[in-house]
């Protein structure tokens, strides 16, 4: 259906969505989810979102969050949102340079992309957000080859090389300290 009514030829938006970053940083986010029949609210700050999303916890379907606006302090503000508004789906935008945080963000719960080619790049199993203990971070030898999308599949993936790379670049985590 893709925004359309079957049948009648009404436009109807797929849902809301809230764009998050500074001001020059939305505006791609912003243009590429219009174009994909999202409508859009945007906002600066990030514990405004959040304040906004609780506010109004069913009027969104969607959160782009524009990495180059945020500190990596801020992230954790993902697995919050995941945990308590599952139904939310969190879309990260301008990864560039930003290799640490994008992992960071993954692990945390995000979604996928937004990619500069305006479409949305689901990453597999990014829908539950694990906590952070050794025993569950995967060496990326470990991982399963991810099928690779048909020409009609309609839901871009990464290649397993791309989802290597982004496991390999999670932050070390401390020694557990014996109790």
């Amino acid at each position: 259906m893709s925004g359309t009514a079957a049948g009648l030829g009404l436009k109807r938006p797929v849902g809301r969505a809230l764009i998050v970053g500074g001001a020059p940083a939305r505006s791609q986010p912003l243009a590429a989810m219009q174009a994909l029949g999202f409508e859009c609210a945007e906002i600066d700050d990030p514990y405004a979102a959040a304040a906004e999303l609780f506010r109004r916890p069913l009027v969104y379907r969607a959160l782009v969050l524009s990495l180059t606006s945020f500190y990596r302090e801020e992230l954790p503000i993902i697995a919050t949102l995941k945990r308590r508004l599952a139904h939310v789906e969190v879309w990260l935008a301008q990864i560039d340079a930003r290799q640490a945080a994008l992992a960071e963000a993954v692990r945390l719960g995000a979604d996928g992309l937004l990619g500069e080619d305006g479409l949305l790049h689901r990453i597999q199993g990014a829908a539950a957000p694990a906590a952070p203990t050794p025993a569950n971070v995967p060496s990326p030898a470990a991982l399963p080859e991810p099928a690779l999308p048909s020409q009609n599949d309609g839901e871009p993936i990464l290649s397993a090389d791309e989802l290597r790379a982004l496991l390999e670049e999670q932050p070390s985590l401390p020694p557990e300290a014996s109790a």
